[in-house]
This record gives C-alpha cells, structure tokens and sequence, in this order.
C-alpha cells in the first residue's frame, strides 16, 4: 500500500478531488501541512507528496517528479501577495507567512532581482493580522490574500503576476514528488503518474461543483472561487512550466535560499561497469535498455565515440563514406497539428500559409536534377482539405516529368492524416500512393515516440502507435524508409531510449529502415524558445549510443544541417557512416533560426579529411553510377551553399 500526502489547501482540491478513488486497493490519501508532507516523505512515512517547489529542490536527489499534475500559474494568481508599506526597494523587514517556504522564497528571490533588496526576515504567524505586524512588508498567502487586505499599503504585488511578467515564464508552486526507491519500479511509477493525472483531469471536469462546495468555508462568492480555479491556477506541468521551474531553482541558488549542490566529477564511464558495455556492444552483443541509459549518463565522449566508430566500421568496412543530393521541398506549411517545437507550420485560417502551385514544383525538382540530385523530400503540413486524389495527381505529375527521381515523401504524420480525411484505412492509402509513384518514405514527425511527450508538445497529430504503424504497413508493402528523432527538449534520458526500443523492436519485425538521424531541438521562434538548446557534446554522445544501440538499422546520417560543418564532420568519427544530403532547399530548420551551409565540395572534402573517399549514394544507399556523380561535381563547382539555398527563396 503506498502512502500518498498532499497538502490541504483550496488549490489543491482539483488535483484530489477524484483521488482516493483512484488509489482504492492499493494506496491511500492524507492531507496535512507542507511542512509536515516534506518531512516524512524525507523519512520515509510516505512515498509519494505533493510538496512545495523549494522543498523539492533541497532533495532533489532523493526525489523524482512523477506526474504532469502540478499547482501553477502563468499570470496574477491571486492567492499570493506581498504588501508593502514603503516603496518595494525601501524594504528592511519582510514578515513572512509561515504556510508557503515557496511563496517566502519566490518573494525574496523577486525582491533581489528586481531592487537589490535583501530584507530581514521576520514571522508572520497563522492568524495574525497583517495589519498588526511589525515590518515594512508582509507576505500574505491563501485566504489572508485573497481578501481584500485592512490598513493602508504603498505597493501590493500579485507575485505570480510579478514572477510571469518579469521573467515571461510561469510559476510552479508545487509538484507530484516520490522517493527514488518508488520510482525506481517502472509499474508502479507509471501507475502513479496515471492516477495522479487521471484525478486532476476528472477534477478539471468539475471546478464549478468544487467551487459551490468550497466557497462559503472561505468566505469567497462561487464566482471568485471558479474564476481562481479556471483563470488563475494552471494545474499541468508542461514546458514551459518546467524551464520556469529550474529558473526559480537557480535564483534560488543564486540567492542563497537553497543549498548549492556541491560539484562532483562523474567517472561514470571509466566504471568497469560502464566499459563492459561498450565491450559488450563492440563485440556484436545486443544492448539492453539500462546499458544505453547508463552510456547516456555517462561524461566520457572520447570512449563512447571509439566505440561507436569501431562498430560503424564493423558494419561499414568500405573504404567510402556517402552523401546525397537531394531538395527538401515542403509543399505546402497549413497544417492542423499544433506542435510547439515547430517554427514553420500556420494554422488554416493564416495569411501566411501557402500550397506550391503545380509549376512550382516542378521547376524545383527540375533544379534539382540539373544539379546532379536523384531524389526530392516531399512533406507538408497536415492540411485539411485535400483529399487523396490530390496527392496521387501531384505524385504522378512529377513521376510523368521525372521518372527516374526518387520521391522520398509524406511522413507517418501526413500519412495518418490521409486516412483520417478520406476514412481509408493506412494499407489502402500507401497502396495507392505506391502506386502513383511514392518511392519511400522519410522518418519525419517522430519526435520522441512517447506519447507522454508527444501529448506535452503536440495537439492533433499521430502518436507513437500509430506512427509505428504507419511504418510497418509500408514495410509491409516492400517500402523502405528512414528514422528519425528529435531530442533535447522535455523527454528524460529514458524517454529516449524508449524510442530506441520502439524502432529497433520494428526493424526487428520488418526490417525496412535503411538509415536513422537523430538531431538536437532548435528552440528559437517557436513556443518553447525558453528551453536551452542542447550543444554538441550531448548531439555527439546520442549519436554513437545510437550507434551502439541500434544494431539492426545499417546506416547512420550526421545532422550538419543543425551542428554546423564541424561537428556534422566530426560525426563520422561518433558512429555516422553517411553525411546526409547537400540539402538544396531547407525550409523547417531554417525557421527557427538555425541553418548551416555547405556546397557539395565541402560535404565531400570533409569526407576525405577523415581519409574516406566521397561517394554519391541513392536511397536506397546504393551507390549511383560514376556518371551521374561527375554530373553533380560539374554542376555544383561554381555554386556556393548559401546559393544553392537561396533558389527556394
């Protein structure tokens, strides 16, 4: 029986309302104080609490988040006021509420940033009058704030207000937390996480009976109490919840509220343990899924590169390595899907949303042949009006005009969507594209294939089964295809190699992935620009684990196109035998802000600096014949990157 704890207050009815229910047989339910909930989860006497945010960074490494459900705000929250008598940077005494060590420490940590202002600190004891104590600032929280408050005050801040508008973040007072020994059993954590969302769904459901019941007790009209629910809390704990949570963990720090954790040096992977597994996966064994987390943890990129590299050359012992010429050309950027870590799409109804007329397209891929290239990436937004028809027009207008060009197009998410609009089933619509002349298909839209994360950063697209099974019935149908995945943005180190698993498991089934990329998130003008953009020590380590765990997918690409030359070069020495496309045309990448040029002499000249000979594949990563390549060297010679880009313009 596990012993949940959650605290007492109004904001935290929605989150229990339907909770005991959900624990019935298997755990139970007390509420208490914060305080109180913090310290026996820390000795043990209960397993899981809902616990204020600083309580949760002093014990951080005792304690994991287990669920989405939280106690938020993104603007005014009402409940938490900081009264002041004086001017906020004439301060030297703040009175504070002993209910929230959270709300004490957001005060404090906004005074010092936004006045320079470290006040002393004095009580401010349950069922004092603010009105009564002696200092130049009270901070009041609860009922007391939400209340009209007695006495005359020269400033009064909402700190939730204060806190959204000066760092354009939310606030997380308080999350789901367990003890590591918990979570440490995936079944029960995955069990807890989904009564505690379930419970703050299904109390969501009801704010206004929550309200009707609650508001006389607190002296608040039905009205106020269902407008505090719906408009100033926020109960999920999303991206941006997250990045404004480790926000207030480093002011915290900074400020001296909280503990620094002391620096340590991780030996990780010069553990015995560690080394056996890069023994184990150079010596053809299959990595499990702890292997790969434990390689994912570990700090030690020169071990996990050699690796990597030894197993590429295993699998690749030619004495080539490839690249490809091919055009990115999105057909149209309307899209119904709203993915937040997306800096391209436009909604239906957007002025600037676009379809390729027919010539346009045409013209593109006739570019694209004159300078040597033998396949297009056709993809698009899920738009909401064409039907199948219009597809298998478009595929074999160009196949009538292009015969020999591959068309690399429509990914699982835009396949999923056909079947949706036109009520067909996936066999059926692959068949007919097939048929009009889709040649393969790329691996776009797979994220992370959790539906944890693919729930968080999108609405309205395919999730991980489906996306799956978008890419088995075209294996089934004699297809190939690629893999991709997108990290660095709210998936944990489990995450990703849970989506490892899912495509290895597969490949196993059907083997048709001739190749998979993995790249780093690109945050800049999307809607989770506030998250940091991962470097290119950890783009480099996903890369040779990805190496070293996928041992059934033959070909790995370097992500140039967002590392840059350098580290896309370096990534044929961390498990990539292929240096993807000269990309012609980038259009995705390129709206968030990141785009990186390079000409087809530089893909092939960082190639041969690895001691490599360059080779033009198709693919299918078959070799194409010496011809067509001269073609493509001739064709480019006197095209710099940044004009072979600028055609799409």
């Amino acid at each position: 029986m596990l012993r949940f704890g959650a605290v007492s207050y109004l904001n935290t009815k929605p989150l229990i309302e339907t909770l005991p229910q959900r624990l019935a047989g298997w755990g139970s339910l007390r509420l208490d104080l914060p305080s109180r909930l913090a310290t026996d989860l820390s000795s043990g006497e209960l397993d899981v609490a809902l616990i204020p945010s600083v309580e949760y960074f002093r014990h951080r490494d005792q304690y994991e988040i287990v669920s989405d459900a939280a106690i938020a705000c993104r603007g005014p929250v009402w409940s938490v006021r900081l009264l002041s008598r004086v001017a906020m940077q004439d301060i030297r005494t703040l009175a504070l509420d002993e209910g929230s060590r959270t709300s004490a420490a957001m005060a404090q940590v906004l005074l010092w940033e936004m006045h320079g202002v470290r006040p002393t600190t004095v009580p401010f004891p349950i069922g004092t009058a603010a009105e009564d104590v002696d200092a130049d600032a009270v901070l009041v929280i609860g009922d007391r704030a939400m209340h009209p408050p007695h006495g005359v005050y020269h400033e009064i801040w909402d700190l939730g207000d204060r806190w959204c508008r000066w760092t354009e973040l939310p606030f997380v007072f308080a999350m789901w937390v367990a003890r590591r020994e918990i979570t440490a059993d995936a079944t029960a954590c995955d069990r807890i996480a989904e009564a505690l969302d379930l419970s703050r769904d299904e109390g969501g459901q009801c704010l206004e009976a929550i309200a009707i019941r609650e508001a006389a007790g607190h002296g608040l009209t039905n009205e106020d109490l269902h407008r505090y629910f719906a408009e100033n809390l926020h109960f999920h704990l999303g991206p941006r919840e997250r990045a404004g949570l480790d926000l207030f963990r480093q002011k915290s720090e900074a400020t001296g509220l909280i503990p620094t954790p002391p620096m340590t040096i991780a030996t990780v992977s010069n553990s015995s343990s560690v080394r056996h597994i890069l023994d184990k996966a150079v010596a053809g064994e299959r990595l499990d899924d702890a292997d790969a987390i434990a390689l994912l943890q570990s700090h030690d990129l020169a071990a996990l590169g050699a690796a990597a590299e030894t197993v590429s050359r295993q699998k690749h012992p030619e004495p080539y390595r490839t690249y490809n010429i091919d055009r990115n050309i999105n057909y149209t950027n309307v899209c119904t899907a709203v993915c937040d870590f997306c800096a391209f799409y436009r909604g239906p109804k957007s002025d600037e949303g676009y379809v390729l007329p027919r010539e346009v397209l045409l013209q593109k891929i006739q570019e694209t042949v004159d300078l040597g290239g033998n396949q297009i990436l056709l993809q698009g937004g899920l738009h909401p009006k064409y039907k199948l028809d219009w597809y298998e027009e478009m595929l074999g207008d160009i196949k009538s005009k292009f015969p020999s060009v591959n068309i690399h197009g429509f990914s699982p998410p835009e396949l999923h969507h056909f079947t949706k609009l036109n009520r067909l089933s996936i066999t059926e619509v692959l068949t007919r594209l097939k048929a009009a002349g889709l040649g393969s298909i790329p691996g776009g839209g797979a994220e992370i294939l959790t539906d944890r994360v693919r729930g968080e950063i999108t609405r309205g697209k395919v999730m991980t089964d489906d996306w799956l099974g978008v890419m088995r019935a075209w294996h089934e149908l004699g297809g190939v295809s690629s893999a991709t995945m997108m990290f660095g943005h709210v998936e944990t180190l489990a995450e990703r190699v849970e989506h490892l698993r899912r495509l290895r498991d597969l490949q196993d089934e059907t083997d048709g992935f001739t190749a998979f990329i993995c790249w780093t998130f690109q945050p800049e003008h999307t809607q989770m620009s506030e998250l940091p953009k991962i470097g290119s020590f950890e783009y480099l380590k996903m890369l040779a684990v990805s190496r070293l765990y996928l041992d059934n997918i033959p070909n790995l690409q370097s992500s140039w196109v967002t590392q840059g030359m350098k580290i896309g070069q370096m990534a044929l020495m961390f498990g990539a035998n292929d240096m993807g496309s000269l990309m012609i045309e980038e259009n995705v990448v390129a709206e968030a802000g990141t785009v990186h040029y390079l000409s087809l002499q530089q893909i092939r000249e960082a190639i041969e600096e690895h001691g490599f000979e360059a080779r033009q594949r198709d693919v299918f990563y078959n070799l194409v014949d010496e011809e067509l390549e001269q073609k493509a060297i001739t064709a480019n010679a006197n095209a710099s990157a940044r004009e072979l880009v600028q055609m799409s313009l």
